[in-house]
């Protein structure tokens, strides 16, 4: 995932908060951002929904399981749990410009919207199923992503 302004967010990212991510990563956390939002929904993330978060970690991870180790696999897994704790303490400082930029991406790379829609309804599905305040995040993000 690469565009202007993923690079532009990816600085403003990183002035805010260190990390070692490549800009190929930090695209994947972009990407899967909005899974955190449906896992934080209901305004806050308890105990079994940080399984979910760690599990989301693990999933962003495993989308370069092809090119790099699998200690390095680990490892990165362990950079997106600290990124994704951090957001999800931040949701409303960065959710408005990491959507914007998921929006942007999208619009050139429309393939990836039913990846997008799919992993939505998949982490919605995770718990006991969709909650309300789920589907009514889906619905939002569908509409504000055109997907």
């Amino acid at each position: 995932m690469e565009s202007f302004k993923l690079s532009e967010l990816q600085k403003k990212y990183q002035s805010d908060r260190a990390h070692s991510l490549t800009e190929e990563q930090f695209g994947s956390l972009v990407l899967f951002y909005p899974s955190l939002l449906i896992i934080a929904s209901d305004g806050k993330i308890d105990e079994e929904e940080w399984l979910y978060v760690d599990y989301l970690a693990k999933f962003i991870a495993d989308t370069f399981k092809n090119e790099i180790s699998a200690e390095a696999r680990d490892q990165l897994q362990d950079k997106y749990l600290d990124e994704l704790k951090y957001l999800a303490n931040n949701l409303e400082k960065w959710e408005s410009e990491f959507i914007e930029v998921l929006k942007d991406y999208i619009s050139v790379h429309e393939e990836v919207k039913e990846d997008v829609e799919d992993i939505l309804h998949l982490f919605a599905e995770a718990s006991d199923g969709k909650s309300d305040e789920e589907e009514i995040k889906i619905e939002e993000l569908k509409s504000v992503l055109q997907i």
